[in-house]
């Protein structure tokens, strides 16, 4: 007979072994969780940013472009009380009112109106309605100086303001529009002098005064991303230290205004200016 010949050849693996391939695998599993999540989170970060960004310039843009129509009027030869006599509740926008030569005036901190004549039949408002009045428009302004070539209460008035987070824009008996969302703050400083016929600007003021003219801006926008969970614990620069009452945030250096942030929400502020081109020389 032969003797037994017993195989030793693995048949399986051991319970030591099945552990170790196990929290090897579990380390592995967790690096490649770890840089996807932190992928996505600045994935976000980016987007938010860029939203911010976007929106900033774009809420800039549609101001100036705003501002670049005040005051405009068709005949040149006109004087500015003539061709924009006073008007209360202008063109039946609430909070509009405009003292005899004014173009340009504040209702609050975040709400300013503006008005001009329409250029032509072409011409359109914030709310990209074209002009509807019975006026003639088809030639460039009347030879009489001493009054509008058109009635006074088809001057084009629009108020621009900050509410519910949006910027908005009203006209003539429409409700407000939205232009441009996710604004947190918006912050005007003006530039003013108290004589109509003086071309220049003496001093700026957040509060110009019933009789001041308003002949430049500058101008921030808050923006706040609409995603949240963003900042991962970083507070940031613009907003107040609610702990430390010295410690005042960008946004409150500039406006004056003090804001505390909501935690996670990414804030980015923008600034620009411009100078009425119809009232100045």
């Amino acid at each position: 007979m032969y003797p037994t010949v017993f195989s030793r050849n693995q048949r399986g693996l051991s319970l030591v072994e099945l552990m170790v391939a196990m929290a090897l695998s579990s380390f592995l599993i967790l690096g490649v969780t770890q840089i996807y999540l932190d992928n996505k989170r600045n994935y976000l970060y980016q987007q938010g940013q860029g939203e911010n960004v976007e929106n900033g310039r774009f809420a800039l843009m549609l101001i100036s472009e705003r501002l670049a129509k005040a005051g405009y009027r068709r005949n040149p030869a006109l004087t500015m009380d003539i061709a924009f006599p006073l008007q209360t509740g202008a063109g039946h926008v609430v909070g509009c009112n405009f003292a005899a030569g004014q173009a340009v005036v504040r209702v609050d901190d975040a709400t300013l109106c503006l008005r001009y004549q329409p250029r032509d039949e072409n011409e359109t408002n914030c709310l990209g309605n074209t002009f509807s009045g019975t006026s003639d428009l088809s030639t460039p302004y009347d030879s009489d100086t001493t009054q509008a070539h058109f009635s006074s209460n088809e001057i084009i008035v629009e108020k621009i303001a900050l509410a519910d987070g949006s910027l908005k824009c009203s006209v003539r008996d429409q409700a407000a529009q939205e232009l441009v969302s996710n604004i947190a703050g918006l912050y005007f400083d003006y530039g003013v002098n108290g004589d109509i016929s003086l071309l220049k600007v003496n001093s700026y003021t957040t509060t110009p005064g019933s009789g001041d003219i308003i002949r430049a801006l500058r101008y921030s926008t808050l923006l706040v991303a609409s995603t949240n969970n963003l900042t991962q614990g970083v507070e940031s620069k613009i907003c107040s230290n609610p702990n430390n009452e010295d410690e005042i945030g960008d946004w409150e250096k500039l406006t004056g205004q003090t804001l505390t942030c909501e935690s996670g929400r990414l804030y980015q502020m923008i600034s620009s200016s411009s100078t009425l081109r119809n009232l100045m020389p």
